[in-house]
């Protein structure tokens, strides 16, 4: 290899690490030293995601269910 070859070599290494280093993927990271929320953490690994709403039950209701025992026991006076 020749001493040109060598220089262009070095200078593309030393190119390919100085934008390794600048770019957003190497950022740094506290990993232990983690600052929990004052809001409180949530138990759920999916957290982050918007709370549930109630679904109501799909079936009858009681009063439905009353109703139709009485319509298939017959009128009682």
């Amino acid at each position: 290899m020749g001493r040109r070859n060598v220089h262009a070599l070095l200078m593309l290494l030393l190119l390919l690490a100085y934008l390794v280093g600048t770019s957003y993927g190497s950022r740094h990271t506290q990993v232990f030293n983690m600052q929990p929320k004052s809001q409180g953490l949530s138990r759920n690994f999916f957290g982050f995601l918007p709370k549930a709403m109630p679904l109501p039950p799909s079936g009858p209701s009681r009063q439905h269910n009353s109703i139709q025992l009485q319509n298939s026991r017959g009128k009682q006076p």
